[in-house]
C-alpha cells in the first residue's frame, strides 16, 4: 500500500503528486491542513520529526525529503522515465532538485510568509517542541517575523533563481534536456507562484510555465496548487 501525506499550497507536495500522476500511480491521499498546524501533531511528527510535508509511505518504508521521494518513485516505478537518459541529463535533474531545496524554496517560503502576514497561533506554539531543535528554532524565528534585510536578501535570491532558470531554458524547452523531467517537476510549483508575489520572470520562463501547466498531471492537481488565501506558513522547504 502506498500513502502520501500532503498539503494543498505546498509546492513540494505538488511535485510529488505530479510525479505520481506522470507514472500513473494512485496512492491513498492524506491531506493535512497547514493553517491548523496539523503537520505538527504527534501522530504526523512520528513519521517525520521535521513536521513537514510531503511524506510517502510505501508498504513498510517511510520516505521524506521531496527530491528523494521523486527519485524513490523513479527507482521503484521507472516507466515512464523522468530522470533522463544520459549522465548529463540526470546531473541537470539532480542539480535543480538540490537548488530548489537549498535556495529557491527557503527564500520563497520567507517571501510568502511575509506577503501573507504569516502567524503562529498561541495554541500551536506548544507543538513546536515536538520538532527537531533546529526546526523549532526556525519556526520561532518565523513567528517573530523577518526584518527588511532578510526580505531583501530573499527577493534578490528569487530574482537570481529566475535568471538561472531562464538561462537553462534559453536553448531548450525543458530544464534537463529535450523532454519533461524531474527537474521541471521540482521547479515548476515554486516558479508558478512568482506571479502572485509580483516577481517577474523572463519570456522563456513564461513559455515554460505554460508548457508545464498544460500537462494532464499538472491540470489534475491545479485546484490544490496555489490556494493563496488559505495556505499555511510552510510552503517551500518548510512544508
Amino acid at each position: 500500500m502506498m500513502r502520501l501525506h500532503f498539503a494543498a499550497g505546498s509546492a513540494h507536495s505538488a511535485s510529488v503528486r505530479i510525479t505520481l500522476a506522470e507514472k500513473g500511480l494512485e496512492p491513498e491521499l492524506h491531506r493535512l491542513n497547514l493553517v491548523h498546524f496539523e503537520q505538527h501533531a504527534p501522530a504526523f511528527v512520528a513519521l517525520n520529526r521535521h513536521g513537514a510535508v510531503p511524506v510517502l509511505e510505501d508498504s513498510d518504508h517511510v520516505v521524506i525529503e521531496t527530491f528523494l521521494i521523486l527519485e524513490y518513485l523513479e527507482d521503484t516505478h521507472p516507466e515512464p522515465p523522468l530522470i533522463g537518459d544520459t549522465p548529463r541529463q540526470r546531473y541537470l535533474a539532480r542539480k535543480w532538485g538540490k537548488y530548489v531545496e537549498t535556495h529557491l524554496a527557503p527564500h520563497l517560503a520567507i517571501a510568502r510568509w511575509a506577503a501573507l502576514n504569516g502567524k503562529v497561533p498561541e495554541d500551536a506554539v506548544a507543538r513546536l517542541a515536538n520538532l527537531h531543535t533546529a526546526r523549532c528554532e526556525l519556526w520561532l524565528r518565523a513567528r517573530g517575523g523577518f526584518d527588511k534585510d532578510q526580505l531583501a536578501v530573499s527577493a534578490q535570491a528569487l530574482s537570481i533563481a529566475a535568471r538561472r532558470i531562464a538561462a537553462d531554458l534559453a536553448d531548450n524547452d525543458w530544464l534537463a534536456g529535450d523532454r519533461f523531467s524531474l527537474a521541471d517537476i521540482a521547479v515548476y510549483p515554486h516558479l508558478a507562484q512568482f506571479g502572485a508575489l509580483g516577481l517577474a520572470v523572463a519570456p522563456p520562463v513564461e513559455a515554460w510555465l505554460k508548457r508545464v501547466a498544460a500537462r494532464p498531471s499538472v491540470q489534475a492537481i491545479a485546484g490544490d496548487l496555489f490556494p493563496l488565501a488559505t495556505m499555511g506558513p510552510e510552503p517551500g522547504r518548510w512544508g
